[in-house]
């Protein structure tokens, strides 16, 4: 099989694993390279790959960009499936194993208990909510 075809069969497993939904959102998390004429025409995942492989962000050297989409609509599991990919065909060595983020749960789950070691939860940012807003806030809001 040759480096196409194996980049090919990728997405296309990629692809599966993305829903109708999260494949808005992900058009969505592209909108500085996808015209908003463009969003309309893509309706299936291979269709967000074919663009972002005619405008050169997705290539099968190159993930960086699709990577980074996942990101942003939280899927690092297929972020963790793209490290996997990177590592494996490519054989990228400014990769060596190291994963941050949330895709750092997901590369270091035990496959067949599903456990992650405590110290990967421990290390990952928790995220912190803005303080609730004032009494003062709460009544111009509801004023205008």
């Amino acid at each position: 099989m040759s480096d196409e075809d194996t980049f090919q069969n990728f997405l296309k497993q990629l692809g599966e694993r993305i829903s109708e939904e999260e494949l808005k959102s992900l058009v969505s998390a592209c909108q500085e390279v996808i015209p908003n004429e463009n969003r309309e025409t893509i309706k299936k995942q291979k269709d967000l790959f074919d663009f972002l492989e005619k405008v050169g962000r997705l290539s099968k050297d190159d993930l960086n960009y699709l990577e980074h989409a996942l990101e942003k609509i939280c899927r690092p599991d297929l972020v963790t499936d793209i490290l996997d990919y990177k590592e494996s065909v490519l054989g990228n060595s400014d990769y060596k194993g190291e994963v941050s983020g949330p895709a750092r749960k997901y590369k270091a789950m035990n496959k067949e208990t599903g456990q992650v070691p405590d110290d990967i939860i421990s290390g990952l940012t928790k995220i912190e909510l803005a303080p609730p807003p004032s009494q003062n806030a709460r009544r111009k809001a509801k004023e205008t």
